[in-house]
């Protein structure tokens, strides 16, 4: 059955393959300027946005140049005729382009700027087209709850214009499900796309929903469904011609292969993924796929393994740095700060309001008057302040980010004085009998009582290995704090992860208990033994792990103070060895659980953003959980957070609290 089902596959790419060689990208161009010319001359506003989310539906946003192409024309429309919906669909259109090549900065930096032109047009189509496609930056990136975040707005926005072009949100947001691993709110918003796209012809992204379908249905094992579904997808990628849309394919039935564990299969179409983008403009898609082919050629075929590790590690540097992380954490902090300014702003205009309301009659004009003077000239100071306090917040951010790695370090130094004051308490007794001892002895030599002096000796002796021992323990502790103080080398090294685990749950309890004497929490563990040594940068991570776990003592001693009967603080960390399935390569995922009141949905979809903290003024930057993000996904791993509130009719909150994953690849 599963040959039948690879061979059904192999033929039916074959057969797409040979299908007419129409000039695909041509015939596109020609009809987004038709629709180009009618946009001109449209004046309603709501038919001009449904004349902008039709370019998509020629699947333009398959071809990148052809993108930009559009990207200029609208933007020459919207010059000359001072169209602003033109200028919205241009920067969005550009945006879109250079999120297809890997350019996720200029593509954000654009996103934005639509979306701040469509706002000023306060049509909600618009509005929701600009909010769906900024969410594909975050949605590409994995970073699901800030893409899950826009789309739910992009939704809203369709809703309420009452349009069909919801189904662009709908098909979106069943992708993030899936990356989730929820699968049937995946199917469900997967359909419901499928259903309001009403079969439009042409639509290339049609293919992505098909393909995201029969993901589903793989993942719930249902064959038939999933070969009906991919050749759907097949079909319609093919007849666009766009290798984006053949890449998403690709990777989805490999995928699939992989999971029934048929690996001959599944590297067959990896490959197929990265041929059909390697030479474009999207050779950033190569990315998954050369990955996955390098741990599957790993044993078998040297040659190939480092032909993909080369592919693969041109694609990661260009979309996965460091530096890009920054500036998209930056730009997504900017674009944050935009909308609660326009939020204060409006709910201080309403209040203004409302207050000359009451006011009636001819106060009425009089208020009203000086109200409006009074907001001109605050306008202006706030602007002054605004532009005053951007400059700042990008001229302290270093100072901020050295800031978190200094409290950190602070924290790390008072579990060390604690931990190191213990062996030096067996250091200095022992030394202290060792004296008396030897005094005893002198005495018993005097004496000539020999057999009571050589069981002094031997205790002396067996005193001095025990003064070693624990001398060697102080040893230990101080090269380990020397080695967290240095600035990462940023070379990987095989490191032991139960130890580094086990090492900074002890600092982290001891520097809190440094802090306040009363604080206390039970502490639990779990490590699997056989994880063995994984590569990572030792001080980086170490740094992942004692802020969760710092986090996760302060969130239990909260609750504790908030006077809650029986309860009990608990804490707990614990190890697994995960196994990649193409290369069998073995990696690690570390769990640290606490049982506090959980986090909210709305502080969830914050919690990785920098500067947000829960914690009081002066107590925390912010940047602690978004530095830890950062780190292990520059390890190529991910950090996830599992998290459930408190019952209100369960004060204790048995069984509720927080964990939060990290997962390092082999």
């Amino acid at each position: 059955m599963r040959n039948k089902f690879f061979l059904f596959f192999f033929f039916l790419t074959i057969g797409f393959t040979a299908h007419s060689q129409e000039n695909i990208p041509e015939q596109i161009e020609l009809r987004c300027d038709s629709i180009l010319n009618l946009l001109i001359k449209e004046k309603d506003e709501n038919k001009k946005a449904d004349l902008i989310t039709s370019f998509y539906g020629t699947a333009i946003d398959g071809f990148p140049l052809q993108l930009l192409s559009l990207s200029q024309k609208l933007l020459d429309a919207s010059k000359k005729y001072n169209d602003i919906f033109s200028e919205s669909a241009a920067l969005s259109a550009a945006g879109q382009a250079y999120r297809l090549t890997g350019n996720y900065v200029k593509a954000l930096e654009l996103h934005r700027q639509a979306v701040t032109a469509a706002e000023k047009t306060s049509n909600k189509i618009l509005i929701g087209f600009a909010l769906n496609q900024m969410g594909h930056i975050y949605k590409d990136r994995l970073e699901n709850e800030k893409a899950l975040t826009l789309y739910r707005d992009a939704f809203r926005n369709f809703e309420t214009a009452g349009r069909n072009d919801i189904w662009y949100a709908c098909m979106n947001i069943g992708v993030v499900f899936y990356n989730m691993g929820n699968y049937d709110s995946s199917l469900f918003y997967s359909n419901e796309a499928q259903r309001r796209i009403d079969n439009t012809p042409g639509v290339g992204n049609q293919s992505g929903i098909y393909s995201n379908i029969a993901s589903v249905y793989s993942q719930k094992n249902l064959l038939d469904s999933v070969q009906k579904y991919f050749w759907l997808s097949l079909k319609l990628a093919t007849s666009t011609q766009s290798p984006r849309y053949l890449n998403i394919t690709y990777v989805a039935i490999a995928e699939h292969f992989n999971r029934i564990k048929q690996y001959d299969s599944s590297a067959f179409y990896f490959k197929k993924a990265v041929n059909v983008v390697s030479g474009t403009e999207m050779n950033n898609l190569v990315l998954k796929p050369a990955k996955l082919l390098t741990e599957y050629y790993q044993n078998i075929n040297p040659d190939s393994t480092v032909k993909y590790w080369k592919v693969y590690s041109a694609a990661n540097d260009s979309v996965n740095s460091l530096r890009t992380n920054q500036q998209i954490q930056m730009l997504t902090f900017e674009e944050e700060q935009r909308k609660r300014n326009i939020e204060a702003s409006q709910v201080a205009y309403q209040n203004k309001i409302r207050t000359g309301i009451l006011l009636g009659g001819h106060a009425v004009l009089s208020i009203v008057g000086f109200i409006l003077y009074r907001n001109s000239r605050q306008k202006q100071k706030a602007n002054k302040v605004l532009e005053t306090t951007l400059t700042n917040l990008k001229s302290t951010q270093s100072q901020l980010v050295q800031s978190e790695k200094m409290a950190s370090l602070g924290e790390l130094t008072a579990g060390i004085a604690h931990e190191i004051q213990n062996p030096l308490n067996f250091v200095n007794n022992f030394s202290e009998v060792n004296t008396e001892l030897a005094e005893e002895l002198e005495q018993e030599i005097d004496k000539g009582n020999y057999t009571d002096a050589k069981a002094i000796a031997k205790d002396i002796k067996e005193n001095e290995l025990k003064i070693n021992h624990h001398g060697k323990r102080a040893d230990a502790i101080v090269k380990g704090m020397l080695q967290h103080s240095r600035s990462s080398s940023g070379v990987k090294e095989p490191t032991d992860i139960n130890a580094l685990c086990d090492e900074y749950l002890r600092l982290s309890y001891h520097g809190l208990r440094a802090k306040d004497k009363s604080f206390n929490a039970t502490i639990k563990t779990d490590f699997d033994n056989s994880i063995g040594n994984i590569n990572i940068i030792p001080q980086d991570i170490g740094r992942v792990i004692l802020n969760l776990l710092t986090n996760a003592f302060y969130v239990v001693d909260e609750k504790k103070k908030s006077g809650i009967d029986d309860y009990e603080p608990i804490v707990s960390i614990e190890t697994k060895a995960t196994k990649n399935p193409l290369s069998g390569g073995r990696g690690a995922e570390i769990r640290v659980t606490d049982n506090g009141n959980g986090i909210s949905q709305k502080v969830l979809e914050k919690i990785f953003q920098p500067f947000f903290t829960t914690k009081p003024t002066g107590q925390g930057t912010g940047l602690g959980l978004s530095l830890s993000y950062d780190i292990v996904k520059a390890h190529g791993g991910e950090l996830k957070v599992e998290t459930k509130e408190a019952r209100p009719d369960d004060p204790i909150g048995r069984g509720e609290g927080t964990t939060l994953i990290i997962t390092l690849p082999a």
